[in-house]
């Protein structure tokens, strides 16, 4: 079955009601959402919320201790021993697309798709480590939400910067291309994910010494948002860079 086709049919067995079951290629799909089509949001979600302020304020172990191990924890527990496919969706186009993914070639897996909160917390409990030089933890739970979330441009994106720190250009590379290309299924930050996806790329092919393709990617950027200062800014240290001698 064709992907657009598939999608389709999600969208048109979902447009009843708002949350419900559907079997498409005798695949069991449930779709948590609210009246209005989208992932519903949850107290969990609101508790993630609370933990990113915390880490913003400087209580960093306290929003790891308290919010987010809390809804970590209870979502861990609840599917420790499931064999459901769990995705943690951000709207109603990824929510229908990670359903669509799994029912092209996994018939007959259950799959349910939830609301944001799980793989949120993966991701802000990463913030937290970051915040403290632990990158390597970081980079092990934006792997979780990224699990997930697999089409999630923002979670790509920084464990793209992940991979910058630790100088991997490749696998930096490689999920700054995917946050570009995931961007468009969350429309409401999509020119601001691509651009900085542009800006990622360009920066690693500085890095490794593809100035013009660097560049290329910059102009992306500049496209999407005219006169964008970083962009600017590092196409001027790109020229600067061609005229030193080689």
């Amino acid at each position: 079955m064709a992907f657009g086709v598939l999608v389709v049919g999600l969208l048109t067995a979902c447009a009843a009601q708002p949350a419900q079951q559907v079997n498409p290629a005798g695949t069991q799909v449930t779709l948590h959402l609210d009246k209005s089509g989208n992932p519903a949001i949850s107290s969990d979600e609101e508790q993630v919320l609370s933990a990113v302020r915390m880490i913003q304020d400087g209580k960093i172990m306290a929003a790891i201790d308290g919010p987010l191990n809390a809804v970590i924890s209870k979502f861990e527990t609840q599917y420790a021993h499931s064999d459901v496919k769990v995705y943690s969706a951000r709207g109603t186009t990824d929510a229908l697309i990670y359903a669509a993914l799994v029912t092209s070639v996994a018939p007959g897996q259950k799959v349910e798709v939830l609301g944001p909160a799980w793989a949120m917390a993966y991701w802000a409990r990463g913030y937290a480590y970051g915040e403290m030089a632990r990158y390597d933890d970081e980079r092990l739970e934006l792997e979780k939400a990224l699990a997930l979330a697999p089409m999630d441009a923002q979670y790509s994106n920084e464990l793209a910067y992940v991979y910058v720190q630790k100088r991997d250009w490749q696998n930096a590379l490689e999920y700054y291309e995917k946050a570009g290309e995931f961007a468009d299924f969350n429309p409401t930050n999509a020119q601001s994910m691509k651009c900085t996806s542009f800006r990622g790329q360009g920066y690693v092919l500085v890095e490794l010494h593809r100035l013009d393709e660097a560049e290329a990617k910059y102009r992306a950027c500049l496209k999407i948002t005219p006169n964008e200062p970083k962009s600017l800014g590092e196409i001027g240290y790109i020229e600067d860079l061609r005229k030193k001698p080689h």
